[in-house]
């Protein structure tokens, strides 16, 4: 059934979408060829190597010189032929090659090798012997032709002369080619084999991989555009990506002008990043969306709203004791707890974690807490908690202007971000993308293939 499904999946694929999950499954792919290949090498080297050796005679009986007679004789050599070339492989004919040749084998196995055809619409005899050294095919096939012309001459000791059919030799036995193993055809075919079995494995493994890989699966489960594609680092801990000049840092600059033209009219100031479940890269993702706007002259201030598991002072290497819970419990001034990281962006850390995180972030404090920084900056960016474990991001994306929500590629399931989708819909969140993060750098290419590099409209 799965393979079924898959099959019908790859018959709704185009020829992008096959490159794009043979590259997902590669590896399944690889193996399955290398299994072909094994496969071939070791039935070549366990398949016994026979030989054949062909000979040919010319099968005729003799004519008295007239037209008619010729005719009758050529029509009477060919009914014959059928009879010849069984004859050829006969107890009688194998016999007399076994005796001439001194062979070890007996009769009945002698014969299994031996045998003749009827070369089409010609008077000639084709006789095939098969063994398994090269040199003994060749003398049991003259052998053979020579066995195969004494007993047809003794069959016909009582005929007369002109009536006796004649057998002569016109192409000696050839020197033994090998038919077994067929070395080529059988690697050839583990290959195809190998191949075949490597997509099917492949299809399998995407069907029963439920996981969000692409940007379209991102599009089809968040039902929200994709705003950024970021490949996966190669160097672990490189979490301030845009700071860099190397391709990741660029894809989160195309996420600062996707925020950007979300609603070119009037572009949301106040953004929530939020994931379906935890280690998705949500944080990482509002850090860099920040310091990305903040560098495009973007007064702009990232809050950590995650009171639960906070981390934008870790990544930033700043002081998170006084922030967002300080603030909320007045226990100090909004001015005092906001940090000051770079020029443009300023940050207000989480603060002590409290018990009721959700009552915190849901409350009217917080909505006031934000209405006085937007007074201060031009954007805020504010890191919140997944969406299915804990209630947190959907009481407080109704408070904000747009909610991004982050997705990872090979972990979050695509039922997970559906899911977080519709928690968001029931608040009538603001939802104005996605970004799928930690995405396969031939992925990341093959999407923003189709997209404009500085705006992220599809064209």
């Amino acid at each position: 059934m799965v393979v079924g499904l898959a099959t019908a999946r790859l018959a709704a694929m185009d020829a992008a979408g096959v490159v794009q999950l043979l590259r997902r499954r590669l590896l399944a792919l690889l193996l399955c060829l290398a299994a072909g290949v094994a496969g071939a090498l070791a039935l070549n080297s366990q398949t016994q190597r026979v030989y054949e050796s062909k000979s040919q005679v010319f099968v005729n009986i003799p004519t008295s010189g007239n037209v008619q007679s010729s005719v009758q004789s050529v029509l009477l050599t060919n009914d014959l032929l059928p009879s010849y070339a069984q004859l050829t492989s006969s107890h009688v004919v194998v016999e007399k090659v076994k005796e001439a040749l001194n062979l070890p084998e007996s009769v009945d196995a002698l014969r299994g090798r031996i045998s003749a055809k009827v070369l089409a619409q010609k008077l000639i005899l084709e006789i095939d012997v098969d063994d398994t050294d090269p040199v003994r095919a060749r003398s049991i096939a003259d052998a053979t032709t020579l066995a195969l012309e004494s007993t047809v001459t003794g069959l016909q000791r009582d005929s007369a002369a002109t009536s006796r059919v004649n057998i002569e030799v016109i192409d000696p036995a050839s020197k033994g080619r090998q038919i077994a193993p067929r070395t080529r055809y059988n690697l050839v075919l583990g290959i195809l084999l190998g191949l075949a079995a490597g997509l099917v494995l492949a299809l399998v493994l995407e069907s029963l991989d439920r996981s969000v890989k692409t940007g379209a699966q991102t599009e089809a489960s968040t039902h929200a555009p994709v705003l950024g594609v970021v490949p996966r680092r190669l160097r672990s801990g490189a979490q301030l990506a845009v700071l860099g000049n190397d391709p990741v840092a660029e894809t989160y600059r195309t996420l600062r002008t996707g925020v950007t033209f979300a609603d070119p009219d009037n572009p949301p100031r106040v953004i929530m990043v939020t994931s379906a479940s935890e280690g998705e890269g949500k944080t990482t993702t509002a850090v860099n969306l920040a310091i990305a706007l903040a560098q495009s002259g973007e007064r702009t201030a990232l809050v950590d709203a995650d009171l639960r598991h906070a981390s934008v002072a870790k990544v930033l290497g700043i002081e998170g004791a006084v922030g967002v819970t300080s603030v909320v419990t007045r226990a100090v001034e909004l001015s005092d707890a906001l940090q000051v990281w770079q020029d443009g962006l300023v940050v207000l850390p989480s603060g002590p974690l409290p018990p009721n995180p959700s009552e915190i972030v849901g409350s009217q404090a917080m909505g006031r807490l934000l209405s006085d920084l937007q007074e201060h900056v031009d954007v805020i960016v504010i890191d919140s908690p997944p969406v299915i474990p804990v209630t947190d991001a959907v009481v407080m994306s109704t408070q904000v202007e747009g909610v991004i929500l982050v997705v990872r590629a090979g972990r979050t399931q695509r039922a997970q971000a559906a899911e977080a989708r519709r928690r968001l819909d029931t608040v009538q969140a603001p939802v104005i993308g996605s970004v799928l993060n930690g995405a396969k750098r031939s992925s990341a290419a093959g999407y923003y293939a189709a997209y404009h590099p500085t705006s992220g409209v599809r064209l």
